[in-house]
């Protein structure tokens, strides 16, 4: 009897411990199954809900617990569930989830509802970026103070002062990377010159090179492996940033420096490159008012001051009718966004451009009228003035007609736009701080201006203030009564062989055509093209910018509607104009283009059109 009833109670507690669990899994299903967790801050279902208790809040798609605007302090609004202050939070900046971005080494901030960004400690603002102006070869000192690029060598900034590191087993001399083996001016130490007539071979001045080097212009190399003469005197291999200029066999080519990788004729860092974003050739979309970003080799984005993120898109939620006070909050068919609110009407002197209220005398998007895109330039950003479209130079830049250029160090707009450094004899123009002046060439020297060899002018033999009797010459930088092996021109003792002042034959003067020198060899005159210049064909061209021999000779960056060829270190990419997104390449306006509305990508599809951005059924 007793055994029965402990039986009975033990298949009663058995029975209750079963419907205990069968509750609990049912609430837990219940919680679990379509609707998201009832905790705040779990993700909403597929069809954005939660559980009892609980709102979805939409742009980010987490259940939150609602709070009235009335639980909020004054100048505080509910976003998300939660009471912000809309002029200075940078996760809800001008409206609801409107979040600002900010690039590598910053920190995103809000100000009277506009995004912003603080650097870190040690970087500096340039434009849109942090910089370390004590260690950036591009902003070296100061934004936009650009370290020149040495031939077989590369640009260096040491506590804010321009520098250059040489390959080896090149050496520096005033800046200049180059090879005491074989340079006549500087022939086994910087300031040891070889006379003339002499040549520079393994370091040593001799009268003729040894076996199996070439005598370039009194510099004895092996053609077949020296990068400054690969094949015959006057190539020059060109070095991609990142790397190293090679030649093999009397060919030309390139190795590239650790952390680089080889795309096609450019050393990228394919961890950081948004036009090679962890594989050549893999462009990251950049949206409108805001620029692509690469970390990690992984393709992102942020948005430039003044515009927040909703979404994949940089806006300004004061009269972006898509994103109207807040982000997805969108104005009616027959409503604009003027201030943060939708309205039937735009404010006088503001025009309605596809729901947006706008001054088409200072919006680059809708320049002089609706519609008018201002083009983006390299190194700038597109403005509109007076309801004409203009170009805001990067800091650093200044503005000659549709370019940015850098006054200080440009040699076709020096100190002032279309100021042109005038070539001279012996010399190399340029531009320094503003001021045109001349580099003498290798194995000339500076004597009141002007560049002379001072191992063969009898008005400046040995050094500037040395002058010949009338009937003595110069020789090896010694006043004497006859030139040797040498031709006496004019009292000059001269190599006609190499001299492209006097090649082969007295008074034949050589000429270059911009950024060259002219040489002088056996076929006569020719030039060789300066760094960081390449040779194509008579003239000399910078493949690492130039779009029109972008990466090589020849390659042209293609056209795209809507937006700006650049090249970029020898790769060609493209600027999108004001109000357009980059995406695969193209030039797209995101508000309206069915393929990639609201974002690269986002497709329209059946009977939705996109409109501010969003699919809407027609």
């Amino acid at each position: 009897m007793i055994a029965t009833r402990h039986s009975a109670h033990a298949a009663w507690r058995a029975v209750v411990r079963g419907i205990v669990c069968l509750i609990v899994a049912l609430v837990s299903l219940g919680c679990e199954s379509q609707l998201s967790r009832s905790l705040e801050g779990k993700l909403c279902d597929a069809a954005q809900r939660c559980a009892a208790g609980f709102v979805c809040d939409l742009p980010s798609n987490v259940c939150v617990r609602p709070i009235s605007a009335e639980s909020c302090r004054e100048g505080e609004t509910v976003c998300g569930g939660k009471c912000v202050v809309l002029d200075k939070d940078p996760a809800n900046c001008g409206g609801c989830s409107a979040t600002c971005t900010a690039p590598a080494f910053a920190t995103p901030t809000c100000a009277g509802s506009r995004c912003s960004f603080a650097c870190a400690t040690g970087y500096s603002p340039c434009d849109t970026v942090c910089v370390d102006l004590h260690a950036d070869v591009a902003n070296c000192g100061s934004c936009g103070k650009v370290c020149p690029d040495p031939a077989r060598g590369a640009p260096a900034c040491v506590e804010g002062s321009c520098g250059v590191s040489c390959e080896s087993p090149l050496k520096s001399c005033d800046g200049t990377c180059v090879d005491l083996a074989s340079d006549p001016a500087h022939c086994g130490a910087c300031d040891a010159a070889c006379p003339g007539g002499r040549v520079c071979s393994d370091g040593a001045c001799s009268d003729s090179c040894t076996s199996g080097r070439v005598n370039c212009g009194g510099a004895c190399v092996d053609v077949s492996s020296t990068p400054d003469h690969c094949g015959d005197c006057d190539t020059v291999c060109p070095a991609p940033a990142g790397g190293k200029a090679t030649c093999t066999a009397s060919s030309c080519s390139f190795s590239c420096d650790l952390g680089f990788t080889a795309c096609g004729a450019g050393c990228l860092d394919l961890r950081s490159d948004p036009l090679n974003c962890g594989a050549c050739g893999k462009v990251c979309d950049a949206p409108a008012n805001g620029m692509a970003s690469c970390v990690a080799g992984e393709c992102g984005s942020t948005c430039n001051q003044g515009f927040a993120k909703c979404g994949e898109l940089c806006v300004d939620t004061s009269h972006d009718p898509g994103n109207c006070g807040a982000c997805l909050h969108a104005c009616g068919a027959s409503e604009v966004c003027t201030k943060g609110t939708c309205s039937l009407n735009c404010p006088s002197g503001q025009s309605n451009c596809d729901g947006s209220c706008v001054d088409t005398e200072s919006d680059p998007e809708n320049c002089g009228k609706c519609g008018t895109s201002c083009p983006t330039r390299e190194n700038g950003s597109p403005e509109c003035v007076s309801g004409a479209c203009g170009i805001k130079c990067n800091v650093g830049f200044q503005a000659c007609g549709n370019s940015c250029v850098k006054l200080d160090s440009d040699g076709s707009n020096c100190g002032k736009c279309g100021t042109v450094c005038p070539g001279a004899d012996n010399a190399s123009p340029s531009c320094v701080d503003g001021k045109c002046t001349t580099t003498c060439n290798s194995g000339f020297t500076d004597c009141d201006g002007a560049c002379v060899d001072t191992l063969a002018s009898k008005n400046h033999c040995g050094d500037c203030a040395t002058v010949c009797s009338a009937n003595m010459v110069c020789q090896a930088g010694a006043c004497s009564t006859s030139c040797g092996t040498l031709t006496s021109c004019s009292g000059y003792c001269i190599d006609t062989k190499t001299d492209p002042a006097n090649c082969l034959g007295c008074g034949v003067a050589c000429s270059a055509p911009a950024n060259a020198v002219p040489s002088c060899g056996a076929a006569g005159c020719d030039f060789v093209c300066s760094s960081p210049y390449s040779r194509c064909g008579e003239a000399c061209f910078n493949t690492k910018t130039d779009s029109s021999n972008c990466g090589k000779c020849g390659n042209a960056c293609p056209s795209v509607m809507n937006g700006t060829a650049l090249c970029s270190n020898g790769v060609c990419s493209v600027a999108c104009g004001a109000g357009f997104s980059r995406c695969g390449g193209l030039c797209v306006d995101t508000t309206t283009d069915n393929d990639n509305c609201g974002g690269c990508g986002s497709l329209c599809r059946g009977q939705r059109t996109c409109i501010a951005g969003i699919c809407t059924r027609i």
